[in-house]
Parts: structure tokens; sequence; C-alpha cells
């Protein structure tokens, strides 16, 4: 977030500046942010990440471009697909946020 940036405005000009696309909030959660996580980050710069999270509506069709210097790479991953990844190889709340998101569907 940029300073005095409502998050929700966030989501909308990262998805534009990230993903190429626009955000459009699921209509289950409105544009509020369905989960929040706080980590210690590790290695240089290390420092407390806190992240809210949103659920979005999108086609993963209409993701045909990123911005390559945030990414190395993409994917799309059913809730069963990202339960079946290890945990390690995911962000760390990656498999809670998908359990969570699970049982409110």
């Amino acid at each position: 977030m940029d300073p005095g940036e409502h998050p929700w405005a966030t989501v909308v000009r990262e998805c534009g500046e990230e993903l190429h696309v626009p955000a459009v909030a699921a209509a289950a959660t409105g544009e509020r942010p369905f989960f929040l996580t706080v980590t210690r980050t590790r290695g240089q710069g290390e420092h407390t990440d806190v992240s809210l999270w949103y659920v979005l509506s999108a086609d993963p069709a209409d993701i045909t471009s990123y911005d390559e210097e945030e990414f190395t790479a993409i994917r799309w991953l059913t809730p069963e697909e990202v339960l079946a990844e290890p945990p390690s190889s995911l962000d760390p709340h990656m498999h809670r946020f998908t359990r969570k998101l699970t049982r409110a569907a």
C-alpha cells in the first residue's frame, strides 16, 4: 500500500500493474479482506509483513501477461491442488487460507 491509500484501491492498482487485469471483488466477500496474516520475513531487509488477502473473481484465460519484475512465473491451482502442494513450496499461509475459503464456499 502507498501511504494514505485505501486497501481496496491497492488491490485495484496492483492487479492492473502486475497482472494487467481489472480487480473484480468476489460477491461473497466484496471489497473487504477475507484473511489477514502477519509474517516475519527472512534474509536481508528482515521485517514484519502484514497482508490483507482478498478474494477476486477472475478467469485464468484473462491473464495473458504479468509483470516479470514481480513474478518469475504464475499458475492457477484448484483448492485441491493447493492443498496437495508441499506447504514449503507456497506462501506459508496458503494452506490455511485455502481451507478457510473452501469452508466458506
